[in-house]
């Protein structure tokens, strides 16, 4: 059991830890809190250099260039949360990122193997599961705590070297290095707009007018969210959204009462949100998220392209949606796509 760690909670205690020589990639993870808050709450960074392991307690310690440049060659288990905490913290994203989760599933071991279960497939070590939802913002941390934290690090750095020979041995790199670049920008605020939009325009049938109020609405509700860090939920939901664009309430009483929003709420943003009705008609329709619809043709041709694909990967034991998922592939081919357009795909069939 690993017992020895350096607990960093100054920046002086920092700026030592980053003067070392770090010729290897670091194995990194973070703890954080996101109960009532837009942008997740760091509360602890543990880093493995060689073989001494770092707790930084981020509840203390402020953001520097030193940690930035620390944080630009990182091993991670499923890390598009710890790298949405570097990007918020650094305004950047690592230069050099390995992720064994999607390293795994690109070497037969499925899609989301948790970090758990990779650990046990590759290297038979059992790791408890129980503190994965503690309270990392309490201090101190308990011992279980702490043990749980090293934990998710301790075999970053070997599975890392196990499963890079097996992307050599399966000459499958270059498929890793192209969608890791991928997965690295696709949680953004635009695209979880763009795919909140095109689910409620077609679910509701809205029309041109009602999809520009709703487009205008979630941008407004995106940006209120950010500015005061609260989550998109709190500040309005999405049922909530829809009575507003399928009513239309005319004053901040009818907001209350049709749309079932908060009176507090109302009284300071009720104008606001009512003066959307009219600028959101300037929007030009073109500038709306593309929501495309099969025509038969296509519609044949995406079922030939999906079950290809579904074969081919079956063949080569990796995931589908590893090459394009189904709701993007829809959109793929009504754009006039195939999936020899599809990056992935042509090295797969290279």
């Amino acid at each position: 059991m690993i017992t020895d760690y350096h607990w960093i909670d100054d920046n002086s205690q920092l700026e030592q830890l980053i003067s070392l020589e770090k010729k290897a990639a670091l194995a990194f993870d973070s703890e954080f809190e996101r109960v009532n808050t837009y942008y997740p709450n760091p509360a602890l960074f543990q880093f493995q250099i060689g073989e001494e392991f770092y707790l930084l307690d981020m509840k203390k310690l402020q953001p520097s260039e030193g940690l930035q440049n620390i944080l630009d060659n990182i091993i991670v288990h499923s890390g598009s949360e710890d790298l949405e905490i570097i990007q918020n913290m650094f305004n950047r994203q690592p230069k050099n990122v390995f992720d064994t989760q999607i390293a795994a599933s690109l070497c037969g071991y499925g899609l989301h193997v948790s970090y758990q279960n990779l650990v046990k497939d590759l290297l038979d070590v059992d790791l408890p599961k129980e503190h994965s939802r503690s309270d990392w913002m309490r201090r101190p941390l308990s011992p279980n705590q702490i043990k749980y934290a090293i934990g998710d690090v301790a075999h970053l750095a070997e599975m890392k070297n196990i499963l890079s020979q097996k992307l050599e041995t399966l000459g499958r790199m270059e498929w890793f290095e192209l969608v890791s670049k991928n997965k690295m920008h696709s949680t953004d605020a635009k695209e979880v707009i763009e795919k909140l939009f095109i689910k409620i325009s077609k679910s509701d049938r809205l029309n041109i007018s009602q999809k520009k109020l709703l487009f205008a609405i979630l941008q407004w509700r995106e940006d209120f969210a950010q500015q005061r860090n609260k989550p998109r939920n709190w500040i309005m939901k999405n049922d909530q959204i829809r009575k507003i664009i399928k009513l239309r309430p005319g004053n901040n009483t009818e907001l209350i009462k049709k749309a079932g929003l908060y009176e507090k709420f109302v009284e300071y943003n009720g104008n606001d949100l009512i003066a959307l009705y009219d600028s959101s008609q300037k929007i030009h329709a073109k500038s709306l998220p593309d929501i495309f619809r099969l025509d038969l043709n296509q519609t044949q041709i995406f079922a030939a392209s999906k079950q290809m694909m579904i074969e081919k990967c079956e063949e080569l034991d990796i995931p589908p949606s590893l090459v394009i998922n189904t709701q993007d592939l829809k959109t793929h081919i009504a754009r006039g796509n195939t999936l020899n357009d599809i990056e992935l795909w042509g090295l797969i069939n290279g």
